[in-house]
């Protein structure tokens, strides 16, 4: 139930414009989606801002997600790169699962139990991030989406989502 409509895999990395031409020469993925968000994210010690580089490609039905941490709070991102700031190697942060009942989503994520890192939003999206390493040996995404949020993210037409 929990894994439903996984759609995500997301990587974090150094260096964005290297790490995307290692993925695209290596598995193909094209037509990246990038943006470059200044966020106020919402943790269990309070509101914290962070900026990061962001490009998002598919490959066939799954989504990758290459995340360069910037500045601010970006703890739960660095935690996983190594010391080598010149190494731009994708470093795998997690998994993301498409809701798109709100409600229904923040009532899975009590259920779960998992930890909340952070909790995050821009128009038409909201995402939150649990803390699934002691059982899946990374974070985990949520993330419910408007039809626009989704269209921005390149959802591709047609792509089934299960209810």
């Amino acid at each position: 139930m929990f894994l439903r409509n996984h759609y995500q895999n997301a990587y974090i990395t150094h260096d964005l414009e290297a790490a995307m031409t290692l993925v695209s020469d290596r598995w193909g993925v094209k037509d990246w989606i990038r943006f470059e968000p200044d966020m106020v994210l919402a943790t269990p010690t309070g509101d914290k801002e962070a900026s990061v580089r962001v490009a998002l490609g598919w490959c066939d039905d799954v989504q990758i997600e290459l995340i360069q941490p910037v500045e601010g709070w970006t703890d739960p991102y660095a935690c996983v790169l190594g010391a080598d700031r010149s190494d731009p190697t994708p470093v795998f942060h997690h998994v993301a699962v498409r809701r798109d009942d709100e409600a229904q989503m923040r009532q899975e994520i009590a259920d779960l139990g998992l930890p909340v890192v952070f909790e995050g939003s821009v128009p038409g999206l909201v995402f939150i991030y649990l803390d699934a390493r002691e059982s899946l040996g990374h974070f985990f995404e949520y993330v419910w989406a408007d039809a626009e949020g989704w269209k921005g993210q390149g959802w591709p037409e047609g792509k089934a989502v299960k209810a």
